[in-house]
């Protein structure tokens, strides 16, 4: 009762607050001071309603998510109400719609939003995607995890009173008004729009930058405070650089990266459930990582984060299908080119840093390896009946795929088309080509893709796209690696020296040093809590550590000695010896050719190199 009469008056306030209201306006307001179990409670104002049923709905599924998540299971306590305060009849369709009789006389909705972060669903909403309701700490608001419209009403424009926390600060996209310290006023043009643009409430930590034309703002929730977001600026300013040469100019005038970093010791934590990434917008990405101490790590987690999200201004936003352009929040009609949206994504977001020097060309190669030993587990399959059917029980576990098999798929057609063009055109001039001609505003017909890929491209891609996209053939690598000098085994035998079968690396946060653990028997007399100082007369560092551990301690197939230098108990011991010897089975194996030609050289370095 008491939150009822708290929404009464906030609604009475924002009415007074906002001069531009409309009855042919969504006026929402929402209450982040009184918070309640992890619920905010949430009135709107309707529009004027002419027919006698209503229909009101949440989303079923959302953009770049490509699954079912019901966002309706989050709301409690749904109820409609005319002009005098007289409850409507209101039924419950399902999990996300709700029926409104006598909706002619509709004036108010109120009800309650939970979060979805803290939750347990056997169909957990992935928490880049979901609602996080702290009181006094934070709110991530996923506006479609908060908001719902009026079927057939959507288009029109949506006001939102926030009151929150004098010292809370709004990171969006979205246009914000600061009505007073604990009150904000946010519009959006229509429901997709609002939906598509997430929302960070929490004591603002912003950094600014500019590259070329665009303003890049980055927020940042750090749950224990150690990271901030002048730190995070730094990471995503030569990455920025880097994706302005890619694109050949950043295709918007503002972007937003919202960073939400919990404690590793309690994410989570709660449910068991969901797990760190990312989701993407036309014009922000919000990011849910953990708190990692190792420098190096965190500024690579990052990179390879953000690069995968922030290309997505190219597409979908320059180029993508109908079925996005006019998406159906509740009976979602799902694109056939998911193996463009994420799989050439995926793809460019490596291809964009080995060109520009933030990653070297061995670990570039390691990545696409690593993309060719997850897309195993997948099977073969054809990419674009499993993206038209994603949300089915058939092919919904195959989604992941998109990121291993579609970016390699991605990475061979750009070989292809290199191959049949003479390094003329490649992918990203395709792509290009391709959202010139169509950009944000003119969405191609889904079953027409293909031709324009072809005619952008080359004749034979048609070949290629029928056989390993549309189709389910093997990806022809050893072919097409070869054209770059790189050799290629499904499965190959080699020689290899290692230390041990156990061994291995633990980061110590407080000291910063590499320890020792599970040691088991192995050839050096290593002791667990040993602390890994020198290989081989390199002094170990956050930035050499994957290279060492590769070639001495993961994949040694040329150093049968090996000395290292290690601190045991405060006192550095050299340890040397001979490693045992065996065979390794190595899946995928992907090496340079030892005799390469130079038409192979050359196109390697035009691979590598952008041009």
């Amino acid at each position: 009762m008491k939150i009822f009469t708290c929404l009464v008056a906030i609604a009475c306030l924002c009415c007074s607050s906002y001069k531009g209201f409309s009855q042919n306006s969504y006026h929402y307001t929402a209450d982040l001071i009184n918070i309640a179990d992890d619920q905010v409670s949430v009135s709107l104002r309707t529009p004027v309603i002419a027919d006698e049923t209503a229909i009101f709905s949440f989303p079923k599924a959302i953009p770049g998510s490509y699954a079912v998540k019901d966002f309706g299971r989050f709301i409690k306590e749904f109820k409609a109400f005319d002009k005098s305060g007289k409850k409507l009849p209101v039924q419950k369709l399902n999990s996300d719609q709700y029926k409104i009789s006598k909706a002619t006389r509709l004036a108010r909705i109120d009800y309650k939003v939970n979060d979805t972060w803290d939750t347990h669903y056997s169909n957990y909403v992935f928490q880049p995607g979901g609602s996080n309701i702290e009181a006094g700490k934070n709110v991530v608001m996923n506006n479609h995890a908060f908001y719902g419209y009026l079927e057939n009403y959507q288009a029109l424009p949506f006001t939102i009173n926030v009151f929150k926390p004098a010292d809370f600060f709004a990171s969006t996209n979205l246009k914000v008004t600061r009505q007073s310290p604990g009150e904000d006023l946010v519009e959006a043009k229509n429901y997709n729009f609002l939906a598509d643009n997430p929302i960070l409430y929490c004591v603002p930590d912003t950094t600014s930058f500019v590259q070329g034309n665009t303003t890049i703002n980055v927020s940042v929730y750090s749950a224990t405070g150690k990271i901030k977001s002048n730190r995070i600026a730094e990471y995503l300013k030569p990455l920025s650089a880097a994706l302005e040469k890619f694109f050949s100019g950043l295709p918007v005038k503002n972007y937003q990266f919202l960073f939400y970093f919990e404690d590793p010791d309690k994410a989570l934590a709660t449910t068991g459930d969901g797990g760190y990434g990312a989701l993407e917008h036309n014009y922000s990405s919000f990011y849910f990582l953990p708190e990692i101490g190792m420098e190096s790590r965190l500024h690579s987690l990052v990179n390879e984060v953000a690069g995968h999200e922030f290309l997505h201004i190219q597409t979908p936003l320059n180029l993508h299908s109908e079925e996005i352009e006019h998406f159906n929040f509740i009976e979602p009609q799902m694109s056939q080119h998911l193996w463009l949206y994420e799989g050439v994504t995926e793809y460019f977001a490596h291809l964009v840093q080995v060109q520009n020097g933030l990653i070297d060309q061995a670990a570039f190669f390691r990545n696409m390896q690593e993309k060719m030993k997850q897309a195993e587990e997948f099977g073969n399959f054809s990419m674009t009946e499993m993206s038209k059917n994603v949300l089915t029980e058939q092919y919904k576990s195959k989604y992941n795929s998109v990121y291993s098999k579609g970016a390699l798929t991605a990475f061979i057609l750009d070989l292809f088309i290199r191959q049949q063009t003479n390094n003329g055109k490649d992918l990203k001039t395709v792509i290009q080509t391709l959202s010139a001609k169509y950009g944000p505003d003119k969405p191609f017909e889904d079953d027409k893709l293909f031709d324009a890929i072809i005619d952008a491209s080359h004749p034979l891609v048609k070949t290629f796209i029928d056989n390993y996209i549309k189709g389910d053939q093997p990806l022809p690598l050893k072919e097409l690696f070869a054209t770059i000098g790189y050799s290629y085994e499904e499965k190959a035998i080699k020689s290899s020296f290692y230390i041990g079968q156990k061994l291995s690396l633990a980061y110590d946060e407080p000291t910063s040093k590499f320890v020792f653990k599970n040691v088991g028997n192995n050839a050096l007399v290593i002791k667990d809590n040993d602390v890994l100082v020198v290989v081989d007369s390199v002094a170990v560092t956050e930035n050499n550590l994957n290279d060492l551990w590769e070639k001495y301690f993961q994949a040694n197939y040329t150093e049968p000695i090996l000395k290292v230098t290690v601190e045991r108990d405060g006192v550095e011991r050299t340890l040397e010896g001979k490693l045992f010897r065996g065979q390794a089975e190595i899946k995928n194996y992907l090496a340079p050719m030892e005799a390469a030609t130079d038409a192979q050289k050359l196109n390697l370095n035009h691979l590598l190199n952008g041009n």
